[in-house]
């Protein structure tokens, strides 16, 4: 079967295509996010995110929060509703809010989400299948995010590397990323979490499973940790890989503008977040992850 040329598809409606790095992130316009979007977008969208991984769609200022959530569902899975739901809106609990913000003297954001990398709900049976970020308020010049590309980066490692990898299980645990991500959880909240969200298992190296490609699915560095080996070696091994799949060569690096949104494919990528002063910026995205129904793979 062809290959959906979605470049051609997007020049054909109109739309403009600029690719941000060499092998991760796109930015694409001509897109307004409020709108109903037809069969046809919604499929030249979506190929766009499998294949370069990250989106963006700038000048959304004017999106609503009902509006953001109805374009993210229209792409698949099902919207995660977090377990801590004071820090999701209270009029849409699928949509959590990241970031310093303080709400009628109450906390909103959530300020350590993302500053460690990671792919989405690693942590889970069934993992994220897309992240949608909108920019409602950012610091100026700070608090950028960085994004990777897995498949390229298995790719570009050494045929050695890649069979002495291959077969390799990584474990993620929820329970030991939840106290770094909410150093305010009280024992009781880290208790339940522990209960409700245990360990899993998943590969290494998984295959997309739209373009058929592999990739590098490292979970995240606060809580993942190469299964079946001992503790040392799997951790240098986990740091090598790390370290070359960040390279500038594989990542794109985001800074922030009002009414950005960028959609993002979890199943072979890694993000960070970077530090801003929380002390005289206010830093708040809406964020909406959509479950992988389909794995596992």
């Amino acid at each position: 079967m062809e290959q959906f040329n979605w470049r051609s598809a997007a020049a054909a409606r109109g739309l403009k295509v600029t690719d941000l790095a060499e092998t991760v992130a796109t930015r694409i316009d001509g897109v307004d996010l409020s709108e109903e979007l037809d069969a046809e977008m919604v499929g030249i969208i979506r190929a766009a995110c499998v294949e370069r991984t990250l989106l963006l769609f700038r000048g959304q200022e004017h999106v609503t929060p009902g509006e953001y959530l109805a374009f993210a569902n229209r792409f698949g899975g099902r919207p995660d509703l977090h377990s801590l739901r004071h820090y999701c809106l209270p009029e849409h609990h699928e949509i959590f809010v990241v970031g310093n913000v303080h709400e009628k003297e109450a906390k909103v954001g959530s300020p350590k989400v993302g500053l460690n990398w990671h792919t989405d709900h690693y942590h889970l049976p069934e993992p994220g299948l897309f992240t949608y970020l909108h920019a409602i308020q950012v610091p100026k010049d700070q608090g950028d995010t960085r994004y990777a590309n897995g498949i390229a980066a298995y790719e570009a490692l050494s045929a050695e590397k890649r069979a002495e990898i291959e077969g390799l299980k990584v474990l993620h645990s929820r329970a030991r990323l939840f106290k770094n991500l909410f150093p305010e959880a009280t024992e009781e909240e880290m208790e339940a979490e522990r209960k409700k969200i245990p360990d899993v298992v998943h590969p290494l190296v998984r295959t997309h499973p739209e373009i058929k490609k592999r990739g590098l699915y490292l979970g995240g560095e606060w809580g993942s940790a190469i299964d079946g080996m001992e503790p040392d070696a799997a951790q240098e091994l986990y740091d090598e890989l790390l370290q070359h799949m960040i390279q500038d060569r594989f990542s794109y690096q985001h800074r922030w503008q009002p009414g950005d949104v960028l959609m993002s494919d979890n199943r072979c990528s890694i993000h960070r977040a970077s530090e801003w002063d929380e002390s005289s910026a206010v830093r708040r995205l809406h964020r909406i992850i959509m479950i992988d129904d389909k794995a596992p793979y």
